[in-house]
This record gives C-alpha cells, sequence and structure tokens, in this order.
C-alpha cells in the first residue's frame, strides 16, 4: 500500500516506521526539524525497551503534490485542533480509492475530515499505545505495540467494497506488528477511549496527581468512574451504545493496567503550560451534553477550571 502518515510526532514515527518495515511505501508529512533532520540522512530510530532500530525506508516531505503521487491511505496524527487543516490538505492526494483515517482522542475528528473527504472514505480510529518522541526523528516505545480499532465512519452505500478495502488495510496494519481490529460500530468505541482517555486525564489536571494516586484516593478514584458515567450518557443519548461491561472494562484498564506514574498527554500539557486537547476532550464533552441536554456537572467543573490555563498557553504561542 501507499501509506501518507501526516505529522511527525510521536505517533507519526512509530506508524512511519513500523509500516515501511512491513514493506509499505510510506510518506511521512513532515515540517521543522523532523524534516531538516531527514533531509540530512537521518533515520527514524524506534526504541523499545534495550532494543534500538533504524529506519530509513521513510520518505519524509514537506509538501503534498497529487501531480507527483497520491496514496491508498493517509493517516492523520497530530492534535486534535489540527485535523481540519490536515485534512483539506490530505484530500487532494487520496487515490480514487483512498481512504483517511483518523485516530485522535475525543470524537469530533472524523467529521472534521469529513467536510474535506466524502464521509465515506473516512475512516475512525482508535489507538492505545505509549510513545515519547525523544528526538526530531526518535519515538521510544513503552510496553507492547500499538492497538487500533478502526471502522467506518459513514458505511458506504457498497458494503462488498468496504469490507475488502477494510480487511486490506487491518492486514496491512497487522503485518507491520500492529494489533488492528475492524469494528462496525465505530461510535461507540471512540465514546468508549474519550470516556478513559478524558476521565482520567481531566481528574488528573484537576489534581494534579498521577494515576497512582488518584486510584489510590476513594474520592478521586469515585470521581473518575462517574465522569466515565457522564461521558456514556453522553454518548450513548448521541447514538453509541455503552454498556455497564465497558465501564468495568474502562475502570480495569484504570486501576490495574497502567503504571503508578501514569499521566495522560492532556494532563501533562497543562501542567507544562502547553497548547493541549482540552477543547477537544473536556470541552467536547461538555459542548455535546449541552446540546443534548445532559447533565455533564464534573466535566462542566474540569473545563472551568482549566480553560484559564488553556487561553494562557495558546496566547503564549501567538505571541512567539
Amino acid at each position: 500500500m501507499r501509506i501518507l502518515i501526516y505529522g511527525a510526532g510521536a505517533m507519526g514515527l512509530y506508524l512511519s516506521a513500523r509500516l515501511s518495515q512491513a514493506g509499505h511505501s510510506v510518506s511521512l508529512k513532515a515540517r521543522g526539524a523532523p524534516l531538516e533532520r531527514a533531509e540530512s540522512g537521518v533515520p527514524i530510530t524506534v526504541t523499545s525497551g534495550d532494543e534500538s532500530q533504524q529506519i530509513s525506508g521513510v520518505k519524509v516531505i514537506a509538501e503534498l503534490d497529487p501531480d507527483s503521487e497520491t496514496y491508498d491511505l493517509a493517516v492523520i496524527t497530530t492534535k486534535a485542533w489540527q485535523v481540519a487543516e490536515a485534512a483539506a490538505e490530505t484530500a487532494p492526494v487520496l487515490g480514487e480509492e483512498g481512504r483517511l483515517l483518523t485516530i485522535q482522542n475525543g470524537v469530533d475528528a472524523p467529521a472534521q475530515a469529513a467536510q474535506h473527504v466524502p464521509a465515506d472514505r473516512v475512516l475512525a480510529g482508535t489507538a492505545v499505545v505509549i510513545t515519547e518522541r525523544t528526538g526530531p526523528l526518535a519515538v521510544a516505545l513503552t510496553g507492547a505495540e500499538a492497538h487500533l480499532v478502526l471502522g467506518p465512519w459513514e458505511p458506504s452505500a457498497d458494503q462488498s467494497d468496504a469490507g475488502v478495502y477494510a480487511q486490506q488495510l487491518t492486514t496491512a496494519l497487522r503485518r507491520a506488528g500492529i494489533l488492528a481490529q475492524r469494528n462496525e460500530d465505530i461510535l461507540t468505541a471512540v465514546w468508549k477511549k474519550l470516556a478513559l482517555v478524558a476521565s482520567y486525564g481531566g481528574v488528573g489536571a484537576l489534581s494534579g496527581a498521577p494515576v497512582g494516586i488518584t486510584r489510590a484516593v476513594p474520592q478521586t478514584k469515585a470521581l473518575v468512574r462517574n465522569a466515565m458515567l457522564e461521558v456514556f450518557n453522553v454518548g450513548n443519548t448521541r447514538g453509541a451504545t455503552l454498556q455497564e461491561q465497558d465501564l468495568e472494562d474502562l475502570m480495569g484498564t484504570y486501576t490495574q493496567k497502567f503504571g503508578e506514574s501514569t499521566t495522560a498527554s492532556l494532563q501533562r500539557d497543562l501542567a507544562a503550560g502547553r497548547p493541549s486537547e482540552l477543547r477537544e476532550q473536556i470541552g467536547a464533552v461538555v459542548a455535546h451534553a449541552r446540546e443534548l441536554g445532559v447533565d455533564v456537572p464534573i466535566f462542566e467543573t474540569i473545563y472551568a477550571s482549566q480553560l484559564p490555563r488553556e487561553l494562557q498557553a495558546r496566547a503564549a504561542v501567538a505571541q512567539s
């Protein structure tokens, strides 16, 4: 497959490297330091545990040119607030049967992408993996390889073609060592992921504590669970089908699978004074809830308390 990865953050570097290793033709849309390093011949380095691998087969590019190359798949790996711009730039270089995959935290990225690409060519996905960019073209993987769940945002009229393409894509990802699964109810999947990251991340930002502390304190542990229930109420009103077992699954992840020092990217960005996905995660829950008439007092509190920090961070970036 001819694959475009849009964004050279940790996830973009990781996916580019793994898909290239699996034999796919991979282009990575980048700018700044990653682009400059690639132009000087530096490969992508992936570190997992004590092992480091250098992958030189990825083509790092600054511009997208439909006259030069088109792609079977484009994966947007930017922050959620950058999806609309990325989708607009990516749309012209998708091949005739090409698909655009969004994997951001939150629930609005697929709809934003569908404003620039036909909705039946948009795939929505959730990604579970712990990566950190340690250099312009270096990424560290902590724990297992990525687990991706994906599905069509708006099913095509020709379901046989859609099924064939989805199978090809999941096969390509699996050959890259990525656990990929297709989910026909991707709406429920993205709301479930949001319930996890926004709840423990939001409570973490509010308390200033990592997972090991918030789950050890009964009051904050209960707050995370109740926050998840708020997301479930909003998501199900929106059309998802989240069940009690889904809640138990998420609480099991939060209480048993995360390390003691785990913090969400939302919490880390806010604490460091960087622009975060506050609006796309916490704000999205609040916005959908208000539109649907659902009460979300925990998320209203988190959003109101953290918004000044977010506005200050964005103002600092605008002035720099």
